[in-house]
């Protein structure tokens, strides 16, 4: 920690912290494999999927900055490194070609099933020591769990 707000003890400012970075990790791998997805999409529903992906970016990138300032307001110095990242997401590889719809829309809805949940283990981690943390993570997995709705339902109409 590099300040103390005396917002949250040290023991509850190190456990929210662990959990908000988690997610930061999650969050910026996702923002950047959505783009490599929305970039090397190719298929007959590609423009509906192509602009939904851009749409998620943007939410994603607007939710790294909120964690990321939830953690300085609390003291803790986030960590969006490229090594970083690589080293604590538990997202598989993108793949580095082009994909059809099919295989762009199962890739995306893996990682946001994965988020999911490692959001959801984290409001449950932070509800105790840190509830307006507990509600940012609330408001995120929201969001998530409605465009992984999206991209299922993409899915299964496109037949895949």
């Amino acid at each position: 920690m590099f300040w103390k707000r005396d917002v949250l003890n040290d023991a509850d400012a190190k456990k929210v912290g662990d959990e908000l970075q988690k997610v930061l990790v999650h969050l910026v791998d996702l923002s950047l494999t959505t783009k490599q997805a929305h970039w090397n999409l190719h298929g007959r529903t590609f423009f509906g999927v192509h602009e939904k992906l851009d749409e998620i970016v943007a939410a994603v990138r607007e939710y790294v900055d909120e964690v990321a300032e939830r953690m300085d307001q609390l003291g803790i110095a986030p960590d969006g490194r490229a090594q970083t990242v690589t080293a604590s997401s538990t997202f598989e590889p993108y793949p580095d070609t082009f994909l059809t719809v099919g295989q762009t829309l199962t890739h995306m809805a893996d990682r946001l099933s994965i988020l999911s949940k490692v959001l959801r283990d984290a409001s449950t981690a932070v509800a105790d020591p840190d509830p307006p943390t507990e509600d940012l993570l609330i408001a995120i997995t929201q969001t998530v769990e409605k465009y992984l709705w999206m991209l299922q339902a993409a899915q299964e109409a496109d037949g895949e």
